[in-house]
């Protein structure tokens, strides 16, 4: 049977065990809080792996850190009891930490592959958990998994890893082999492994006892005197913090050892270790300890879980029946909203509910404990962006405000991302509607009619507004595309807001005659400081150095026209925020809550 079928069926039969142990201990289950979910990972090179997610019930945790667990081996699962991928991954779960158990393709495969070969599978399981939202992962290695998680770390340079523990590290596994069984038969294995695969030799694995089996590529790969499988040998290579545990009887990790490998730890000032007395390999008699100690450490180096929450699909429908939907972000804890404001958040231009800004501050701002609401209007996604229009913008809110007034949530605080945050402007200025108490504008869009004329060009706008005009004027206003140049608008440096942009792109325009015309044209009311000048309620504006649309002193300019009840915050410098705020996340979120607090 080919090796990637034996996996596959392995995977059937551990899936088939992890929930029958689940089934059986349901009671406990419920008892310990937590929540265990079986996934199947794919490498980059067509292997299939299982794992297992492990953590508290009850709500979501993506958006906070994940401890990736690399279990010992060869042969050892990620299921087994004794393994701190089990062990830790459920005491740890009781502490609010979330975790993934990978069964890399040594579990396995280890008589037919590479050790290094399993990097690949490291590589999968973060690209997978960063996928799905977690911020930074934590290396757990349980004694092979220690040395997997060591020559990850060193060979790849993840910046995504945040630190690593090492439980019962592993030995240099020559050197380990050679002690086992001695320096002779060690070089008879050599030799007999070298003549199998020159083929004077018959035979085709190399049997070292206990089941262990490996072909002669392999053991020679894995134990073969030009093997560079060494902990030693990684660690000063590794420049996170790193936690070091074993048990003082533990016969792989001999006295002293820690201590070795923490002076070897060259690039990392923040090393600790700890040994747990009459304690083995496997930390039996010591497991609730070491799950404490883990738990403490990471809160140390700053690894902290998240507050849960919960997300909900939700719903309305608007005054000439369209029906538009929203993601409500709430804490699973509900005391924690209870007085403070919840938030109505409107993406930018071409974007939608569950993307970008819309996803990652609904979800933070709920950790926070602030009911968030990531809404859509018929102008959401680049179709409606196309189609949509200014004056259609009160008529989709305004559902959403009197959604989140019905379900109890308030008092209300906007937040729009770029032309999300003109929309409320505009509903603001429209409807008066006092249910909203302040706004948020995050990289506040432009006076549109204007920057599209210092785009365009007074020439190329005036032809492209004729356009449209006659495009509407022959009943053609909602078909007709304005498709024109449109490069990016440059303005003059203002020393009260330094800078730092590439040069200036283009584009073209991507509207019907009637959405252009709305936004763009002469009679828009897309005016965003006469809109904004018009508020009578506490506003806070953020933007960046490398957001072209804040240059020219913009947000200064903007935050000046809100007047008395604004304030701004710029994060500035040649690595400052982008439009999209991409790295500076937490900064927003901890801004947004610390004005919330102090003005509502």
């Amino acid at each position: 049977m080919a090796l990637r079928k034996i996996i596959q069926f392995v995977n059937v039969l551990l899936a088939a065990v992890v929930l029958t142990s689940v089934g059986v201990s349901a009671s406990a289950q419920q008892t310990s809080a937590i929540t265990q979910e079986i996934v199947t990972i794919g490498t980059s090179d067509g292997m299939q792996l299982p794992a297992v997610f492990t953590y508290p019930a009850g709500g979501s945790y993506a958006g906070g850190p994940i401890i990736l667990h690399l279990p010992d081996g060869p042969g050892v699962r990620a299921a087994r009891m004794a393994d701190a991928g089990r062990f830790a991954a459920e005491g740890l779960a009781k502490r609010g930490f979330v975790s993934l158990s990978l069964e890399p393709r040594y579990v396995q495969g280890y008589a037919f592959i590479r050790f290094a070969d399993a990097i690949n599978d490291v590589a999968a399981a973060v690209d997978m958990l960063i996928a799905r939202g977690f911020s930074g992962v934590v290396l757990a290695g349980h004694g092979l998994g220690a040395l997997l998680a060591a020559q990850y770390m060193v060979e790849t340079g993840d910046t995504r890893i945040q630190a690593a523990a090492f439980y019962s590290p592993s030995q240099n596994l020559v050197e380990a082999r050679r002690a086992k069984v001695g320096d002779v038969k060690y070089r008879e294995a050599v030799a007999r492994a070298t003549e199998m695969i020159s083929g004077n030799a018959r035979g085709g694995f190399i049997d070292l006892g206990d089941g262990l089996i490996f072909t002669p590529t392999s053991f020679l790969d894995w134990y073969g005197p030009t093997a560079k499988h060494s902990l030693m040998a990684h660690l000063p290579g590794i420049n996170r913090p790193l936690f070091l545990a074993a048990g003082e009887r533990d016969e792989t990790v001999p006295k002293g050892r820690l201590e070795q490998l923490k002076a070897a730890a060259t690039g990392t000032a923040q090393a600790e270790i700890k040994y747990y007395p009459n304690v083995g390999h496997d930390f039996v008699g010591a497991q609730d300890a070491l799950v404490a100690d883990t738990a403490r450490w990471l809160t140390r180096v700053g690894v902290t879980p998240v507050a849960q929450i919960t997300t909900r699909l939700v719903g309305v429908t608007a005054s000439d029946g369209l029906t538009l939907s929203g993601v409500l972000y709430a804490p699973v804890d509900a005391a924690r909203a209870k007085g403070k404001p919840a938030i109505l958040l409107a993406h930018g231009w071409t974007s939608d509910i569950m993307r970008s800004t819309s996803h990652w501050l609904g979800r933070q701002l709920a950790q926070q404990g602030y009911t968030t609401l990531a809404f859509q209007t018929r102008s959401s996604g680049f179709r409606g962006t196309v189609s949509g229009k200014l004056e259609d913008v009160p008529g989709d809110i305004a559902p959403w405000v009197d959604f989140m007034q019905k379900g109890g949530y308030g008092p209300l605080v906007a937040a729009g991302h770029a032309t999300g945050g003109l929309w409320f402007s505009y509903y603001l200025n429209q409807t008066g509607d006092e249910r909203i108490k302040g706004v948020v504008y995050l990289s506040p869009a432009r006076d549109l009619p204007g920057y599209a004329r210092i785009a365009m060009g007074e020439d190329r706008y005036a032809r492209a507004v004729l356009e449209a005009q006659e495009a509407v004027r022959d009943g053609q206003g909602g078909t007709h595309l304005i498709n024109v140049p449109f490069p990016q608008a440059a303005y003059d440096e203002d020393p009260r807001q330094p800078m730092f942009l590439s040069i200036p792109g283009a584009g073209i325009t991507y509207y019907y005659a009637d959405a252009f015309l709305s936004y763009w044209g002469p009679n828009s009311k897309a005016i965003h400081k006469s809109l904004v000048a018009d508020l009578d309620i506490p506003v806070l504006a953020l933007g960046g150095s490398r957001d072209p649309f804040m240059q020219g002193a913009y947000l200064i300019q903007f935050t000046e026209a809100a007047g008395a009840d604004a304030s701004y915050v710029f994060y500035g410098g040649p690595e400052g925020a982008t439009n999209a705020f991409d790295g500076y996340e937490d900064r927003v979120v901890g801004d947004i809550a610390a004005w919330l607090a102090e003005n509502l």
